[in-house]
């Protein structure tokens, strides 16, 4: 039992790790050995838990993805009001991507090669669901004159486009345009600043 406790403690504290070194370093840049380092432990019980980096990594992933999408259903699903949930929306892709910077490149470079691999984790069922009950919320709106006429999927994609780039095109963004600056900070803003921008573009 205690055996058993100990094996779950190694395993978090090895995922908790890599996670770490991964959001700083990315996939190619974490090293197995500074893994094993950075957890306290050695290279051998590290292999043991998880046989290479590609194995650690798909773990830390596939955690990380179903933070960001699997309240997504929720989200999209729920009865507030329309620029509450597109708020709601926007702070939950910032608040995980904060705590997972590498997720974006690595979704992208995953829908590229094996979107299924995605489709599988994702609530498709509970996703589509509540997109359509956002969508109709969305139509709804306009009809009333709350906000202009607008493609309610175009919405949806500026939401998540607007969301997700400043973290997938960081390295890009921090030198041309944040240079000298600390640029999670621009980050750790962007969440209302999006949703602003976002609500003010389609009010009335």
């Amino acid at each position: 039992m205690k055996e058993n406790k100990k094996s779950v403690e190694t395993q978090e504290l090895i995922l908790k790790t890599a996670k770490d070194i991964f959001a700083q370093k990315g996939y190619a840049g974490a090293r197995m050995q500074e893994i094993a380092d950075a957890a306290g432990i050695n290279k051998a019980l590290l292999h043991y838990y998880y046989r290479s980096k590609e194995k650690l990594f798909d773990q830390v992933f596939e955690e990380a993805f179903k933070k960001l999408a699997g309240p997504l259903a929720t989200f999209l699903a729920d009865d507030s009001e329309l620029f509450q949930k597109i708020r709601n929306i926007c702070k939950h892709y910032n608040n995980v991507l904060m705590e997972y910077p590498f997720l974006p490149n690595f979704i992208l470079n995953e829908v590229n090669t094996d979107p299924t691999r995605i489709l599988k984790l994702i609530n498709v069922e509970g996703v589509m669901l509540g997109k359509e009950k956002t969508l109709a919320q969305i139509s709804k709106a306009v009809e009333d004159g709350v906000i202009r006429e607008i493609d309610p999927r175009e919405l949806i994609l500026n939401i998540i486009s607007l969301s997700i780039f400043p973290f997938a095109g960081k390295p890009i963004a921090s030198e041309l345009l944040y240079k000298n600056v600390d640029y999670n900070k621009i980050l750790n803003t962007r969440a209302d600043k999006v949703s602003d921008f976002i609500i003010q573009s389609i009010k009335k």
